[in-house]
């Protein structure tokens, strides 16, 4: 049952217009909605990176509900415990056509 598994309350953030002080319009991320998700680790890759720092690439399935986040776009991201999770890409969930499954990527440096 799909309540049962979104246990996981997150931010989703969209790029979005507004006005600046001296009228000119500009783009930046502001917090879009709350949604609950289930979150789920899928691959984790480590690799050297610059001054002899490593950098770590974990990847998260998020499940939401298909309506929860009706125009979701590759530019918008998520929040989660004060960490941001950047959209690699999304695919509906074909067996439960209620849900959709986002790819995400936190970067850890």
């Amino acid at each position: 049952m799909l309540p049962n598994i979104l246990d996981k309350k997150i931010e989703v953030y969209k790029n979005q217009k507004s006005i600046n002080d001296l009228g000119q319009t500009e783009y930046k991320y502001c917090l879009y909605k709350k949604v609950w998700a289930n979150i789920i680790p899928t691959s984790t890759k480590t690799s050297d990176y610059i001054a002899e720092t490593d950098r770590a690439e974990y990847t998260f399935k998020f499940i939401l509900r298909e309506n929860s986040v009706k125009e979701l776009t590759r530019d918008m991201y998520f929040i989660y415990k004060n960490q941001r999770y950047d959209i690699d890409y999304f695919i509906p969930n074909f067996k439960n056509k209620d849900r959709i499954e986002v790819i995400c990527k936190l970067v850890v440096e």
